[in-house]
């Protein structure tokens, strides 16, 4: 069975949702937040995926999550290494 096949399980869901908001409000513990835009096209995808009930779809809502709130850190660290050795 595929992941797009598998069946859609709500408490798995919450799951791994609460397990992203909590790696993504970490990250945001270090001062640096998504931009605004950002975070609205996450949810976005997140909702949509969740009202498709499509397990594929939510994982990787999901992935972009995290990976636009460590980008987001990645571009600030770096704004700020760059400042340092100037």
């Amino acid at each position: 069975m595929s992941a797009a096949e598998e069946r859609w399980n709500e408490p798995e869901s919450i799951v791994l949702l609460q397990r992203t908001a909590k790696l993504v409000a970490g990250i945001e513990a270090s001062g640096v937040r998504m931009p605004q835009g950002d975070r609205e096209l996450c949810h976005a995808r997140l909702v949509a995926a969740h009202d498709a009930r499509d397990r594929a779809a939510y994982r990787v809502a999901l992935e972009g999550y995290e990976d636009r709130a460590r980008n987001a850190y990645r571009k600030a660290k770096g704004v700020r290494k760059k400042r340092e050795g100037s």
